[in-house]
């Protein structure tokens, strides 16, 4: 089954360190819309939080490394190459003015949705494309905000290609990896083994960057 139009997915983060939880639901995005391409964009400067000690262009060389071998999986460095803050909001203005005829389906997590009246004219964000939202196991969806949760009630459609629309809210149906990006850091500072964990265990040990 294919999407009505043209379809892109997009995956944005920090990716401090890119991890095999990032790559399931990369490939859940891509499979559950049958999107021919799914780009993951690491962040420059991210405006919601401190920047990574670990700098853009080795997170970005991570993603493209772990990626390698994954059909429609593709590492964009667009943030990576941009001054100042990466606000969302811009990069898929920039990405949607580079494809005008293609609907971006763009994926946030459970907990930056939650946050989402904080980020920069996310309004906006909401009309950029097809939302995609990735939720931990056990996401508590009754603390969303008033007005959050009448958007989602109110653009809401199944996880499937034909109710694919710019303006649109689907839950990405998934099982979810319960470890995340600081555990992964944590484990790697005291020297643990993570090769189960990430497909560039051994570039990030030799990088030494996560040691204490």
């Amino acid at each position: 089954m294919t999407p009505p139009q043209t379809a892109t997915g997009v995956f944005g983060g920090t990716f401090d360190p890119i991890h095999n939880g990032h790559l399931i639901l990369a490939r859940a995005l891509r499979d559950t819309f049958a999107l021919p391409e799914v780009r993951l964009i690491p962040t420059g400067l991210p405006p919601h939080r401190a920047a990574p000690p670990v700098s853009p262009q080795q997170r970005f060389e991570w993603v493209n490394a772990a990626i390698a071998q994954e059909p429609g999986l593709t590492a964009d460095d667009r943030e990576v190459r941009r001054e100042g803050y990466c606000y969302t909001v811009d990069t898929l203005a920039e990405l949607q003015s580079e494809q005008p005829d293609t609907l971006l389906v763009w994926l946030v997590g459970g907990d930056s949705f939650h946050h989402l009246e904080s980020w920069h004219r996310w309004r906006d964000l909401l009309d950029c494309g097809h939302m995609v939202i990735a939720a931990r196991p056990g996401y508590d969806w009754t603390t969303l905000s008033e007005e959050l949760a009448r958007e989602l009630h109110n653009r809401a459609v199944p996880a499937q290609p034909a109710a694919l629309g710019k303006g649109r809210i689907s839950i990405l149906p998934t099982p979810l990896m319960p470890f995340s990006s600081t555990e992964l850091r944590d484990k790697l500072a005291h020297g643990e083994d993570v090769s189960g964990l990430t497909p560039v265990a051994e570039a990030i040990r030799q990088s030494g960057l996560y040691l204490t």
